[in-house]
């Protein structure tokens, strides 16, 4: 698919709330729980013929922004990752930016995450965008 716009992150800004934040506990007997949610961003389609710009870096940057302003910090790999999978009868590869981000597991989470998805499906032209939960015990 082609890239449509840059990526909006003031489109979640009524998704934001301190709620968001995962709320660590310490102490002998104390567990957290929490969700992770991994971010598949696709930043290039990879084809024979040539190499097409999905997300651009200004995206990525506005997005990782975005995701220490709302949930304190996020951790993102420093390669690309490799996807390839069908589309309609042809093969597809994509390079993703893989970026992870501990969140307190909530309603509004799941809202916040759901309308992200949205976002950079729009902004990006893709169908869908990968975006996984988890559910974590920190001891």
């Amino acid at each position: 698919m082609t890239r449509v716009r840059d990526f909006n992150p003031t489109a979640l800004d009524t998704h934001a709330s301190p709620g968001l934040h995962v709320s660590w506990k310490t102490g002998w007997f104390f567990e957290t729980r929490v969700w992770q949610f991994i971010i598949f961003l696709p930043r290039w389609l990879v084809s024979a013929e040539a190499r097409e710009r999905i997300c651009t870096d200004e995206d990525q940057k506005n997005l990782e922004e975005l995701l220490q302003r709302d949930f304190g910090g996020y951790t993102s790999s420093t390669t690309g990752i490799l996807g390839v999978g069908h589309r309609g009868a042809a093969f597809e590869k994509n390079i993703h930016r893989q970026i992870a981000v501990l969140a307190a597991r909530w309603r509004g989470t799941k809202r916040y995450f759901k309308a992200l998805r949205k976002e950079l499906e729009a902004c990006s032209g893709e169908e869908q965008i990968l975006i996984l939960r988890q559910d974590l015990v920190i001891a």
